[in-house]
């Protein structure tokens, strides 16, 4: 084919993806006046933050970037149905109890499960995790794998209530004298505490986390990334006791215009500085 038909088909292959762009922005624009022609009351959604920080060298998991987003995100789809958000500082499993319960409306980075979906509606989702091994430099990183891992002599720290795949899941089922070996933490700040305080040899976490703490020299000297066991993308869950089908149809809607108009991505490039 000519070089310069080529040059054609691509220009005209652009010209289609931005046109069918605008027309999937406009669609949902025509369908958000239709469905939303009368606004909700104002309402307010409390949101679990993690727990003061508990070890200095650890770092905050509320001050990284990719914590800060998720908040920044949650924020601005709330002021889009007239909500605004009311952290709390909670431990891990109390907040997943509440939010079954209906005493906490919304939990972010949370993965959706059969489970979890009993009491919860998803939105998003508004990050791709993967949960990864991170451990002590004392541990060779010939270990690839969770059975080489837990060959090894030591405490593993985990968050209460968090899902870490199919794989550990079954190696639970499998072997349930490994809850022995498990500290189940209140939250991701206790649990990397107790990998600083030496006091469990691996901690699992979310990558995006552990690369932007691991660019502090003190904490690089110290630990690695070992492997990934599990990854899968991460929701907004809404308590199913707190949120009504018309405000979820809104916030469902609101959140994919703010992924087609570019706002989602815009918000991922910037640099929060403050806690929500």
């Amino acid at each position: 084919m000519p070089f310069r038909t080529l040059q054609g088909l691509s220009a005209c292959l652009s010209v289609n993806v931005l046109l069918i762009k605008v027309l999937l922005i406009t669609a949902l624009l025509l369908f958000s006046g239709a469905l939303l022609a009368e606004p909700l009351a104002p309402c307010q959604f409390s949101v679990r933050v993690e727990s003061e920080r508990q070890n200095d060298a650890a770092g905050s998991h509320n001050d990284t970037r990719v914590s800060q987003q998720f908040y920044t995100l949650l924020d601005s789809l709330a002021a889009k149905v007239n909500c605004t958000v009311r952290p709390i500082a909670l431990p891990a499993g109390r907040a997943i109890k509440m939010l079954e319960q209906g005493e906490l409306d919304v939990m972010v980075g949370m993965s959706e499960t059969a489970e979890r979906a009993r009491f919860s509606f998803f939105v998003g989702p508004h990050h791709s995790e993967r949960m990864v091994v991170v451990a002590s430099r004392r541990i060779a990183d010939s270990v690839t794998d969770l059975k080489q891992l837990l060959a090894l002599d030591g405490f593993i720290s985990i968050t209460e209530g968090a899902y870490y795949g199919p794989e550990w899941q079954q190696l639970l089922l499998d072997n349930p004298a490994l809850q022995a070996r498990l500290f189940a933490a209140s939250g991701n700040q206790q649990k990397l505490a107790m990998l600083v305080s030496g006091r469990v040899m691996a901690s699992l976490e979310d990558e995006a986390i552990v690369d932007e703490l691991l660019k502090r020299d003190d904490l690089s000297s110290q630990y690695r990334k070992l492997f990934v066991i599990h990854d899968n993308p991460v929701y907004f869950a809404f308590s199913r006791q707190s949120v009504n089908q018309v405000l979820l149809l809104q916030l469902q809607q609101q959140w994919q215009l703010m992924q087609a108009s570019g706002e989602v991505e815009r918000i991922r490039q910037q640099l929060p500085t403050a806690l929500p």
